[in-house]
């Protein structure tokens, strides 16, 4: 029980560093930037989560997989009616595009991370769907696992405010916040760290997405935007492709109005 309660304060203490930045002088910095940086191009990389070979979650009728990959194309077909944006996805189909070996996990991870750096990602984006083991039906809503702000605090700044304001338009479509249970701080933006450290020897990030995007000195962030296991979250959001495109343009929303972008 101790070590669950150190757990969660380490968690939650993750969470409020990340507050604390954003709200010091360096998230002032960041909202500079960012209009001074309007008229650069962006690069944005969509990752629909999981494949035919490295399994999402599965429950009643939903597919995981299936799901993400209609809300990335939505999401896609968005942000292209923007001014300076350049969109790539990590996979455009329902095998993996790198090693259809079930065992590849890691591999695959780190190809996708590979392809966003290799088109000189500004950012990467993760769209996956929830689905609670325990079927633990009060978990619903929508959430965003950012950076922590270990080994480079500016790429936390950015992973929070840019969730931040993917969250705020996933829940202009009905979806509830989710106070996640492995890191319960309300927010619906949340940090884990795994037992792994970075170069300079603080608490590396859990996901191998964002750590390996981290190093590689890009931001990235997982969306989870509903939770299967929950049947309101099911069927009302994760039932019909009218459903994920709804999905798919509050994430593109999120993202543009984070850049700055304008609609062409």
């Amino acid at each position: 029980m101790k070590t669950y309660i150190k757990k969660i304060f380490t968690l939650s203490l993750c969470a409020l560093s990340a507050v604390a930045l954003i709200t010091g002088s360096t998230f002032t910095s960041e909202a500079k930037a960012n209009k001074a940086a309007a008229p650069k191009n962006i690069v944005v990389v969509l990752d629909p989560g999981h494949d035919t070979t490295h399994l999402g979650c599965h429950y009643e009728n939903f597919e995981e997989g299936i799901a993400n990959l209609y809300i990335a194309y939505y999401c896609k077909q968005e942000l292209e009616k923007y001014n300076g944006v350049t969109v790539y996805m990590t996979r455009t189909g329902f095998d993996c595009a790198y090693g259809a070996n079930p065992d590849s996990t890691a591999d695959c991870l780190s190809g996708r991370v590979n392809f966003a750096k290799s088109v000189k990602a500004d950012v990467l984006v993760s769209l996956h769907n929830d689905y609670d083991p325990d079927l633990d039906r009060s978990q619903n809503g929508a959430k965003v696992i950012v950076p922590n702000p270990n080994y480079r605090p500016d790429i936390c700044v950015k992973g929070y405010t840019l969730g931040q304001s993917i969250l705020n338009q996933l829940t202009t479509t009905g979806l509830e916040v989710n106070d996640w249970k492995l890191c319960p701080n309300g927010t619906g933006i949340v940090t884990r760290d795994s037992s792994g450290t970075y170069p300079d020897g603080s608490a590396k990030d859990y996901y191998a997405l964002i750590n390996k995007s981290k190093t590689l000195g890009f931001t990235a962030v997982i969306v989870e935007h509903a939770f299967c296991t929950n049947e309101s979250d099911r069927l009302n959001h994760l039932s019909t492709p009218e459903q994920y495109q709804q999905l798919g343009i509050a994430d593109a929303t999120g993202i543009a109005q984070y850049y700055g972008l304008t609609l062409k």
